[in-house]
């Protein structure tokens, strides 16, 4: 079941001025680093600023060729994605599916990271929504 909302994805060009620039608006650093196996997607890296527990991830691309570098030449540096707390994905997948979500994969991606899908913009308003396990 869905629990409530994780965080956001801010896609950014150059991350270290991505990190100042969010110091100076938060008011602290981020609590973590992450690198690339940290990501469901290969070729990221980011930081990671909570914020009473919701997180703030800001991700720049390592390569040309992931969807972060993408969304950022094609639209420029934003929210990139809303992140979904989930506590069973592949349950939530189904229901969400019956509900009119399409998904990027036919079944969630498992890693470090934990168990994660994402529900493509298109079917939904132009949002790009994960549905995130972080405990699996």
């Amino acid at each position: 079941m869905i629990k409530g909302v994780y965080g956001v994805n801010i896609a950014v060009k150059d991350l270290e001025e991505a990190i100042k620039k969010f110091e100076g608006l938060l008011g602290f650093k981020p609590t973590k680093m992450l690198a690339a196996d940290q990501f469901a997607v290969p070729g990221l890296k980011g930081a990671v600023f909570e914020l009473n527990g919701f997180a703030i991830n800001v991700i720049a691309s390592e390569s040309e060729n992931t969807s972060i570098a993408k969304f950022v030449s094609a639209k420029g540096e934003g929210l990139f994605l809303l992140s979904l707390r989930s506590d069973n994905v592949e349950q939530d997948m189904a229901r969400l599916r019956e509900a009119g979500a399409i998904f990027v994969m036919d079944q969630p991606m498992k890693g470090k990271f934990g168990t994660a899908n994402f529900i493509h913009p298109k079917s939904a308003h132009g949002v790009q929504i994960e549905v995130y396990d972080p405990d699996k």
